[in-house]
C-alpha cells in the first residue's frame, strides 16, 4: 500500500510540474509542447458534443495516470529487483530518458498542430520538461521513502 500512496503522489506532483512546465512555455512561446503532452488525437477524436475542458481534463487524467504508472516500475524495480536500490538515480533517468524519447514519435503521428520532430528548441524545451519529471519522480519518492521508513 505505501508503494501505492508513493506511486500516486509521484505521479500526480511530477505531471502536474511537467504540465505546467509546458504550459508555460506554450503561453509564451506558441511552441504547442503542452498540446503534444496532453494530445490523444491519433487514437481517437472526440465528439464534438464533449466540451473542450472536459476532454482536457479527461487528457491530463489520462498524463496523470502514464506519470503514476512509470513512478510505480521505478519502484518496483529499485526495490524488487536486485542491486538497483544502489542505482535508484540511473534507474529513474533512464525511465525519464526514455519518457523524453516519446517526442518524436508523438509530434511524428499527431493530427493537430504540435512541433517539428526537428524542432531544435522544442525537443530542448521537451527536455527540460522532462529533467523536471526526473527531479520530482527521483527526489519525492526519496523523501516519501525516508519519510515513511525508507527501504
Amino acid at each position: 500500500m505505501r508503494y501505492l500512496y508513493i506511486a500516486l503522489v509521484v505521479g500526480l506532483v511530477s505531471s502536474t510540474a511537467i504540465s505546467l512546465y509546458f504550459y508555460i512555455i506554450e503561453a509564451f512561446t506558441g511552441k504547442q509542447l503542452f498540446t503534444l503532452l496532453l494530445n490523444l488525437d491519433f487514437i481517437f477524436d472526440p465528439p464534438e458534443t464533449v466540451p473542450d475542458n472536459l476532454y482536457m481534463a479527461f487528457e491530463y487524467s489520462l498524463h496523470v495516470l502514464v506519470a503514476t504508472l512509470i513512478a510505480s516500475i521505478y519502484l518496483y524495480l529499485i526495490t524488487k529487483r536486485k542491486g538497483l536500490w544502489k542505482r535508484r538515480l540511473e534507474v529513474a533517468a533512464l525511465l525519464t530518458f526514455i519518457a523524453f524519447l516519446t517526442y518524436f514519435p508523438l509530434t511524428a503521428i499527431a493530427k493537430t498542430t504540435t512541433p517539428a520532430p526537428t524542432d531544435l528548441v522544442a525537443i530542448f524545451d521537451w527536455f527540460i520538461g522532462h529533467v523536471i519529471f526526473f527531479f520530482n519522480l527521483y527526489y519525492i519518492s526519496e523523501w516519501l521513502f525516508h519519510k515513511h521508513k525508507g527501504h
